[in-house]
């Protein structure tokens, strides 16, 4: 085993050792405060899987989640941290709404792509911002996304309250979208619909574009080494303003997804929050794309079983809180299992000399 084994062993085993320990700690936390701990441990650990419609959310939990990790893969493969996957989630919805509601001469599926395709651009030219103002700046990128993600909810509540929001109906949210250009369901019973397949689609062409294109190798070297790739002349500006607008992309897309099927209406009165998710989504799987899909599903399924436990025992949903927070605890602990992992190196290193 060389040392670039060693180091995604290590990793591998301190993501599990961290989900571990958080499960750990919210089954104390369980037996210590409910009054039936056996049921509320049954309803979290098996809820989601006791009937269709259970296992349909889990699914559908999983699925927003699988594009705004994807979203963070890329938008962080240059070593620039932004939350620009925030923003960009919310206003997908509202232009994927908005497109269908308000363009009358398409109709049908051409209009679900005709919408994505414009949710496509415009939350991929949204996400330029923080990164440009960083590049030509020196500011913070990581702050400025963040505080953008105000502005660009702030717009959107406007174009959303004043032309968008059907006040004639007792139902909260924008005027019904177009029922023939929902997606396909899958599954009877639940809102599971083809856009579990479009997310499949996207995690294998977003490791591709990683993994196998020159644009995604320059991106990931400039995250790795950006002197080294400016050295032998990558145009780590270009690269940058890439990796954000098809980070931005991926996550307004799953936003504007939404729309087409489980949502009747867009009711967003806030941000979704889904862009912290993706950086939970995305540390589980280590930023590598292939990934998303298992840390997708472990947190759908534990948000899934946290609302199943909150409706059927006397433990909140928050206990889902406690679990995100002591898995980025320990996987973002650099001291974590450090000392061990230095004396396997050590003794490989050492082995490897006298072999020599």
């Amino acid at each position: 085993m060389n040392n670039n084994k060693l180091n995604q062993t290590f990793s591998f085993v301190k993501v599990l050792l961290a989900i571990l320990i958080a499960m750990l700690t919210a089954f104390v936390i369980i037996l210590i405060v409910s009054d039936e701990p056996m049921k509320a441990l049954h309803a979290f650990l098996l809820g989601p899987f006791t009937s269709t419609r259970r296992m349909g959310n889990l699914i559908e939990n999983t699925v927003p989640l699988i594009y705004v990790g994807l979203g963070v893969c890329v938008l962080w493969a240059t070593g620039k941290r932004t939350l620009s996957g925030e923003g960009c989630y919310y206003f997908g919805g509202l232009t994927a709404a908005a497109v269908s509601l308000k363009l009358t001469v398409v109709h049908g599926h051409s209009l679900t792509l005709v919408s994505m395709l414009v949710v496509l651009v415009v939350c991929g030219l949204m996400a330029l911002l923080p990164m440009i103002v960083n590049l030509k700046y020196g500011t913070d990128a990581f702050v400025v996304s963040l505080l953008f993600n105000y502005v660009i909810f702030y717009i959107g509540n406007y174009i959303f309250s004043n032309y968008l929001m059907d006040i004639t109906s007792t139902s909260s949210g924008s005027y019904p979208l177009p029922k023939d250009s929902f997606l396909p369901t899958l599954i009877d019973g639940t809102k599971v619909n083809a856009n579990l397949i479009v997310a499949l689609i996207a995690i294998v062409l977003t490791w591709f574009f990683l993994y196998k294109t020159k644009w995604g190798c320059s991106i990931r070297l400039i995250g790795a080494n950006p002197n080294y790739a400016r050295y032998i002349g990558i145009n780590v500006f270009a690269m940058c303003v890439l990796a954000q607008f098809i980070g931005g992309a991926l996550s307004g897309f799953g936003g504007g997804m939404e729309m087409f099927g489980r949502n009747p209406r867009f009711a967003w009165f806030s941000l979704t929050n889904l862009g912290w998710d993706g950086i939970m989504v995305a540390t589980l799987a280590r930023y590598k794309p292939q990934y998303i899909l298992f840390s997708a599903l472990f947190l759908g399924y534990v948000r899934t079983g946290a609302d199943i436990m909150n409706r059927s025992s006397d433990v909140a949903s928050e206990i889902v809180m406690i679990i995100q927070a002591v898995m980025i605890l320990f996987i973002g602990a650099n001291a974590f299992l450090a000392r061990t992992q230095q004396k396997l190196r050590v003794k490989y290193n050492t082995q490897k000399a006298k072999e020599a």
